[in-house]
């Protein structure tokens, strides 16, 4: 049997782009419930036997904690601009991100740790982009007012602080948290506690 799974950047919810995003879902995403949660897949979903899903999470958890160890400053990815997706069944608007070194390499070892974990003779097929989408849309009627608004909206490169890094997995069609592999919450905090300790 084989699970369904994806790796994905959480981001904290407290930032002014981060409520802009969530204020634009709730009033033209109509699917915004079943979409809520602020994150960016790493890679395209992948299949690996449902026996091995354990391994794959300590594996990247390992890998992960290793590759940030010692980071004490929050973690921000920028993004540049904004996209349209266009699919079969949606037009996808998005953020297009603009990876530092860092994540660009991070991305690429937990793409090779999850591939190494896919069955032989299991197909994969890699995104060609990542992005962070902020609504979902069947028909191109309701776009030009979506375009308008996120013109006015998203027009300035900003970006989104880090919360963490996580494994999900498909359950009766829905995606649900699997394992968090690595938070940055503590790095939120550091600059606190070193005031707090030097009162």
């Amino acid at each position: 049997m084989l699970s369904k799974l994806f790796v994905a950047l959480n981001f904290r919810s407290d930032s002014s782009l981060s409520r802009k995003i969530d204020g634009f879902k709730k009033r033209y995403d109509p699917k915004y419930r079943q979409r809520s949660f602020p994150h960016m897949a790493l890679l395209a979903p992948f299949e690996v036997n449902s026996t091995d899903v354990n391994n794959l999470g300590g594996e990247l958890k390992e890998e992960l904690e290793s590759f940030f160890y010692g980071h004490n400053s929050a973690i921000k990815l920028a993004f540049t601009g904004v996209g349209i997706l266009q699919t079969k069944r949606n037009n996808i608007v998005h953020l297009i991100p603009s990876y530092s070194p860092d994540l660009k390499f991070c991305s690429d070892l937990v793409l090779d740790i999850c591939k190494s974990f896919i069955p032989a003779g299991q197909k994969y097929k890699t995104n060609d982009k990542q992005f962070l989408p902020i609504g979902y849309f069947s028909l191109m009627d309701n776009m030009i007012e979506v375009i308008e608004q996120i013109k006015m909206e998203f027009s300035r490169n900003s970006e989104l602080t880090l919360d963490g890094i996580s494994l999900y997995e498909q359950k009766n069609g829905s995606w649900y948290l699997r394992e968090e592999l690595i938070s940055f919450e503590d790095n939120q905090d550091t600059f606190l506690q070193l005031q707090e300790r030097s009162i």
